[in-house]
């Protein structure tokens, strides 16, 4: 691998982290006011560039919606999606409720099957199931990190990470709040973690093997 092309996969794993880091901060918990400034902040620019016809569509409708929305709106959508347990639209986000329609079912055998293969292991102080959404991001992100550093086993984890678990529950997801008349502003937030993971999916397959030469 010479020089340039080792810099350009780095910066790439760097491209690929700060976009996680904007998609899991839209389920890690209420949105306060410094977080809606940092999303509009990132979303105009990004309205700026062009990635593909799908994000770009997405960018933008989430740019405009930040724009007319203000605080009490999206936090009251996040509670009534997220927090509220007697609330109608509240919204599983996890891989098993909707690959095999129950809690704990075997996707979340299997799921748990890929993490000790890659030698993770879920910080017990967290009560979620190892399947929920972000900390299905959470170990995207580290297989990404591992990746910068030279991992080859960490590509081929994402790659049944993304393929297995992710993409299909987020499309389930996504499916599921189209009709939520509450959820419009997560719709889009929905939407744009479909469209990156995508992405994510093209990414995976057409990037050539490591070489340490």
């Amino acid at each position: 691998m010479t020089q340039q092309t080792e810099l350009s996969d780095r910066d790439l794993c760097l491209i690929r982290l700060r976009f996680l880091d904007l998609i899991k901060s839209f389920f890690q918990e209420t949105p306060d006011a410094e977080r809606i400034s940092r999303w509009r902040g990132i979303f105009a620019a990004l309205n700026k560039e062009q990635i593909n016809q799908q994000l770009d569509t997405v960018i933008g409708q989430l740019s405009e919606m930040l724009d007319n929305k203000d605080l009490q709106e999206l936090r009251e959508e996040y509670y009534d999606l997220f927090t509220d347990p007697y609330s109608k639209h509240l919204l599983p986000l996890n891989a098993a409720y909707y690959l095999d329609g129950k809690s704990f079912g075997p996707s979340l055998v299997n799921y748990r099957e890929l993490l000790k293969q890659s030698q993770l292991i879920k910080n017990p102080s967290i009560t979620d199931s190892e399947d929920s959404l972000l900390l299905m991001l959470d170990t995207l992100v580290t297989l990404v990190e591992e990746e910068k550093q030279g991992s080859e086993q960490a590509r081929e984890a994402q790659d049944q990470l993304l393929n297995q678990f992710l993409l299909p529950t987020t499309q389930h997801i996504k499916k599921s709040i189209k009709d939520n008349p509450k959820a419009d502003f997560y719709e889009k937030c929905i939407a744009f973690l479909n469209a990156y993971l995508e992405l994510e999916q093209g990414l995976l397959k057409n990037r050539p093997a490591m070489s340490n030469s």
